[in-house]
């Protein structure tokens, strides 16, 4: 049955919200408006969002465990299994591609396409290249290819060919992922490389003829699992949102690059067990946590919650987080419906250069920022996070004596009148 048939519109607006926040960075100067849309408020066929994406014409598209809905800014439409071409009810993951086709995983029914208005095309272990019925995250870059996790590898559709990634000889281009329970995928618009992040399997990265692998038995990596990952839109940076381990920046190039560790115990992040990841306009990534709902880190490393304690969010689990093209966040949350909010302006991050003087160095080095002003505050970090070295200073030129730690790579941050900037420094 086409679901232009029988499926349900439901002219729903949410309940709008005014809400001044008083959150970890102080008082917030601007009203975040929000709007909550469940059963009650919006006729949703569930409180269980599982995953949201818009399309070009600024329709979010929200899965939930019970059925695909769509809202187009004034009305919801909804689509399950018995008035609609939807295989599976419990929709896992949804993505959109430059032709507004839907792109819907679910847990028993594979990959279903959905033309938005009657058709749909399905894709299965048994009529295609796809290892396993059940998905669990759908990405698409910006070639208009479809990256699909699921519990058996990654399958990419090129919209030519089928390119499935696993732990058999069989993977494509002899390209074999160290894990092939796939988490979250996000692609680098400027040369293709893939992120993957996976469950117990480490951190990849991919290149057309290499795969790159970060784990804890491998190189002492922070975690083996990463439920988000994502470039951020500025300074194409890295950042992994892990379950114990808090927020994994990682700079520079993808091979070699240096990653530094956002945890409860060196920064003011406020949990370590992060579950999805979402970056904003200004380079600012925003995670869902735990234990202390929605987080956002600004340029100056403080971090910001958003919770049922101090907001009108309707639940602090949240289940994945989605950045539309008016500028709110959509937020699924497992029993409080979908929200959307619209935040405080935030700036980015400006990046500064900080000369240091050997680097390599041995026992001493010298730091030089010229475009800041008056005292700072440095400390020095191994890449796992831990503090090794800190210090102030007068001015923005200091020197570092480093006898005493050992060779390696170390992260130099420093506190001043321009926030907190970051350098590696190689003893």
């Amino acid at each position: 049955m086409g679901a232009a048939d029988a499926d349900r519109t439901i002219g729903a607006m949410g309940r709008p919200i005014a809400f001044i926040g008083f959150l970890l960075a102080g008082c917030l100067s601007h009203a975040q408006t929000w709007e909550i849309f469940d059963p009650s408020t919006a006729g949703l066929p569930t409180v269980t969002i599982t995953d949201l994406a818009e399309d070009s014409q600024g329709n979010m598209w929200v899965g939930t465990e019970w059925g695909l809905c769509k809202y187009d800014g004034a009305s919801w439409t909804i689509w399950q299994s018995d008035n609609s071409g939807l295989p599976d009810n419990q929709v896992t993951a949804v993505a959109v591609d430059t032709a507004d086709n839907v792109w819907v995983g679910s847990v028993q029914g594979g990959l279903a396409v959905f033309d938005g208005v009657s058709t749909w095309t399905y894709y299965n272990s048994a009529n295609s290249p796809l290892a396993d019925d059940q998905v669990t995250c759908i990405s698409i870059d910006h070639r208009n290819w479809v990256w699909v996790g699921t519990y058996l590898g990654l399958l990419c559709y090129t919209g030519s060919e089928w390119r499935l990634y696993n732990d058999q000889p069989t993977s494509y281009n002899g390209l074999v992922p160290n894990g092939t329970v796939i988490r979250d995928v996000a692609v680098r618009e400027s040369d293709g490389l893939v992120a993957i992040g996976t469950l117990n399997g480490g951190f990849h990265y991919m290149s057309e003829s290499m795969v790159d692998v970060h784990a804890t038995y491998i190189d002492l990596f922070f975690d083996n699992t990463q439920n988000g990952v994502a470039f951020d839109s500025i300074y194409t940076d890295r950042w992994l949102a892990t379950p114990s381990q808090g927020l994994i920046r990682n700079f520079g190039d993808w091979l070699g690059g240096f990653f530094f560790q956002y945890a409860v115990t060196n920064s003011l992040i406020p949990s370590n067990s992060l579950l999805c990841l979402a970056m904003d306009g200004q380079g600012r990534p925003w995670v869902r946590s735990v234990d202390a709902g929605v987080i956002v880190r600004n340029p100056d490393d403080t971090f910001v919650s958003y919770g049922t304690g101090n907001s009108p969010m309707p639940d602090d689990g949240v289940t994945c987080l989605r950045w539309a093209s008016d500028g709110s966040l959509w937020i699924g949350t497992y029993a409080g419906g979908a929200v959307r909010m619209t935040p405080t302006a935030g700036s980015s991050e400006q990046r500064i250069q900080v000369s240091v003087h050997p680097n390599p160095a041995s026992d001493h080095c010298s730091v030089t920022i010229p475009s800041m002003n008056g005292p700072v505050q440095w400390t020095l970090h191994s890449t796992q996070g831990s503090q090794v070295l800190a210090g102030s200073s007068g001015s923005s030129t200091f020197s570092i004596n480093m006898q005493g730690i050992q060779g390696g790579t170390y992260v130099l941050a420093v506190l001043g009148s321009q926030g907190r900037l970051l350098a590696r420094l190689v003893k």
